[in-house]
């Protein structure tokens, strides 16, 4: 059995590391989603959410 040594190992997973990291990496940007204001406002109303003016008109 062949005997391996610890700068091999280290440096497999050293090239291991910044692999995935590309890969990962190139992977989340394929996933950008952007959303207008609009959007979040209606799922944040959608949640309960108002806005502060709507308290002060509904309270006069």
């Amino acid at each position: 059995m062949r005997k391996f040594h610890i700068k091999s190992i280290l440096l497999g997973i050293g090239i291991g590391i910044i692999l995935s990291s590309f890969i990962g990496i190139i992977y989340s940007a394929g996933m950008d989603n952007k959303i207008t204001k609009e959007e979040i406002v209606e799922r944040a109303k959608q949640y309960g959410m108002i806005f502060p003016e709507e308290v002060i008109e509904e309270g006069d």
